[in-house]
């Protein structure tokens, strides 16, 4: 009976080792079932070594056994219920308007979204003031970038609805967020400049380092959009 609380753990480890590159192979051969079987169920296989042997669950009273069970049950409910509102946008009696519309907004198709239903694409955008002016009153096309709700998403937090710098995360941040609406940030301001802070983050051009780098998300043509966009703060 003491045997078998003391199993071979370099036995185990070895086999576990062993999967491991077994796991690691088995999706080199290109071939879907075996990328599967190596994926997962050497996975399941390795995970019950492990919970058997060196989490030591072969020698516990029934009632773990229930309990870890209840658990993975609990967490597959949790799952199941949640899962269709976060990787759908649409089910048998809802529809998530906000992820479709985010969706449409940051990731257009070639020609826009209008385009590729037989309508024509928006016509292209005016320079200079024109730009600026036509940036604030006109709504954003389907398909094209949203510059306005862009910012509401991630630059409102700290910069205020109004880019007036009163967000609810600037009164806990030091130095505080820029006001787009004071003409005297825009004398001191460039806007390669902001358009660099906006991709590659403040300390990218010397300011704060709480302003985090957003390239990630918005590409040169957003990050333009979006400078545009702050550029209807001014007073």
């Amino acid at each position: 009976m003491a045997d078998s609380h003391h199993p071979n753990y370099k036995k185990i480890y070895f086999t576990l080792l062993a999967l491991l590159v077994v796991s690691v192979a088995g999706p080199f051969l290109g071939i879907g079932w075996v990328t599967l079987l190596t994926a997962f169920g050497i996975a399941l296989v390795k995970a019950d070594l492990v919970v058997q042997n060196f989490m030591h669950l072969k020698w516990e009273k029934r009632i773990v056994k229930y309990i870890l069970g209840a658990s993975v049950a609990l967490m597959a409910l949790f799952y199941g219920a949640v899962a269709p509102d976060v990787q759908k946008h649409e089910g048998r009696n809802w529809t998530n308007d906000a992820a479709a519309a985010a969706v449409a907004r940051g990731i257009p198709g070639p020609h826009g979204e209008a385009a590729a239903h037989g309508e024509p694409s928006p016509a292209a955008a005016p320079e200079g003031p024109a730009a600026e002016g036509a940036a604030a009153a006109a709504p954003a096309a389907p398909g094209a970038f949203d510059a306005a709700g862009a910012y509401a998403t991630t630059c409102a937090t700290c910069h205020g609805p109004a880019g007036g710098g009163d967000g609810p995360a600037a009164a806990a941040l030091n130095p505080k967020p820029a006001n787009f609406s004071d003409p005297a940030f825009w004398s001191s301001r460039s806007e390669a400049e902001l358009h660099k802070a906006i991709r590659e983050g403040g300390a990218s051009v010397g300011r704060s380092a709480t302003m985090p780098a957003w390239g990630s998300i918005y590409d040169d043509a957003k990050a333009t959009a979006l400078v545009a966009h702050l550029r209807t703060f001014r007073k």
